[in-house]
Order: C-alpha cells, then sequence, then structure tokens
C-alpha cells in the first residue's frame, strides 16, 4: 500500500460491518488503530512476561478476551484497549469496520481484528499487562527494509516465519498476519526461508 493513497479509504475497503459469525471458539478482539496525522501510525505494545500466558512477550496490539456483556467484538477491543493502554475508542475512536479473524496458534481462540481511526496519535498510559508500547509509523512498517523472519522449534525442526522488524519489536505470528492482511503486506519469505 502505498502512503500516498488514502489510508483509510483503502483500509476501509477490506473491512466489513457485520461481526464475524460465532464458530465455537473463545473469543477476543484487538483493537488496530490508526492515527490521521501526517505520518500515520498504529499502535503496538509488547506485552508483559506472565508464567502460563503463550502470548507472553510478544508484540500485539491491544485486546483480549471477550466478557459476559461486551456485546460485540467492537465493544470488546474498546473494554481491553482502555484496560491495557488507556484509550477511550468511544470517546476518541472511529469505528471502521471488522478485518478477517484469525485463529491463535494453539487453535483455542478466535481473534477479531478491530479497526479504529484516530485523530492522532493519543497518548497511552499503559498498565501491568503491557511492559512497552509505540506508534508505529506505518511508512517504516510496511517498507521492503522492515521485512525479517522469525525462528522458532517446532517438534525438534527449526522453522522460519515471515516478521517485520521496527527498531527492537520483531512482529511475526497472528500480529503480522493481521498487518499482512489489513494493509497488503506481502506474506513472502522471510530471510534463510526458501
Amino acid at each position: 500500500m502505498r502512503m500516498d493513497e488514502d489510508l483509510i479509504a483503502t483500509v476501509s475497503r477490506r473491512l466489513r460491518a457485520e461481526e464475524p459469525a460465532d464458530i465455537a471458539l473463545r473469543m477476543a478482539a484487538v483493537s488496530v488503530m490508526i492515527s490521521e496525522d501526517d505520518k500515520p501510525s498504529t499502535l503496538l505494545i509488547m506485552r508483559a512476561q506472565r508464567e502460563g500466558d503463550p502470548w507472553s512477550g510478544q508484540i500485539a496490539f491491544p485486546g483480549g478476551k471477550s466478557q459476559p456483556g461486551d456485546g460485540s467484538a467492537a465493544k470488546t477491543a474498546a473494554r481491553e484497549t482502555r484496560e491495557e493502554v488507556g484509550i477511550d475508542l468511544e470517546r476518541e475512536g472511529r469505528f471502521l469496520g471488522y478485518a478477517d479473524a484469525a485463529t491463535t496458534h494453539t487453535g483455542t481462540m478466535r481473534v477479531i481484528p478491530c479497526v479504529f481511526a484516530l485523530p492522532a496519535r493519543l497518548e497511552v498510559s499503559p498498565n501491568a499487562e503491557v511492559a512497552s508500547h509505540r506508534w508505529v509509523e506505518l511508512e517504516g512498517l510496511l517498507s521492503p527494509g522492515a521485512k525479517s523472519a522469525y525462528s522458532m522449534v517446532v517438534q525438534g525442526k527449526t522453522i522460519s516465519l515471515p516478521a517485520v522488524r521496527v527498531d527492537d519489536y520483531l512482529v511475526w505470528g497472528l500480529t503480522h498476519r493481521i498487518i499482512s492482511t489489513l494493509f497488503g503486506l506481502e506474506e513472502g519469505p522471510g530471510p534463510g526461508k526458501r
């Protein structure tokens, strides 16, 4: 995606207004926030290290599990964002729609990306679930120079997954898939992958 295009219009064409159908997995939602300032950015967080948490220490969008009474994935994403980073999306954001849902690597949870436009990068007040955060300019995140790879051992074999590097943040896995789908980032192999 070229940054001189109308970014919000381009992203909005990839979204839908209807919430994805329930498929009997636990549901979680994340907030993909896009600032509408001179250098469009999105907020990424590094999850705090917590024993037993399969996403501990990973780079992610703010979000979490649905709770009774949330009413929709967008409401879940807004609630979790307010709790984790102190941004009130119901007051400060404009809901654009839902991106394609993704199933976690554990196969037990479905994550629904909820996309919000913000007038600018807002101040972040992280809670204990967030080790660090940063507003990442989309131009840098989507540039060919950001392409990288993440290697992990699965059943005794090393595999290489596509990733992007933004300073000390290595974005891979579910967050990388969401970015790739939403912003048209090519999912091709990273360095060292054939």
